[in-house]
């Protein structure tokens, strides 16, 4: 059997000032992509750690503050006796 291989060109020679062109091209397209990436992620933490704090004081706040339970943790239930 025989097997499928891809051949690719070699790579050609390029002089220095297109090296540079492809260097500063790069870093021109993907620098503003990354930025970006970075910007987000920074916010999305911002936010997550915030509505994870909101959502912590909120719990303790329920927590704390509810006094209508009953010992087995019902609410306003009232025991006959």
């Amino acid at each position: 059997m025989v097997m499928r291989q891809f051949q690719f060109k070699p790579p050609t020679p390029r002089s220095t000032p297109a090296k540079l062109a492809i260097l500063v091209f790069g870093i021109v397209f993907f620098l503003p992509i990354l930025a970006l990436a970075i910007v987000a992620g920074l916010v999305a933490v911002v936010v997550f750690g915030l509505l994870f704090c909101v959502a912590f004081v909120k719990q303790k706040a329920r927590k704390t503050s509810n006094k209508t339970t009953n010992n087995e943790g019902r609410k306003n239930v009232r025991v006959r006796r």
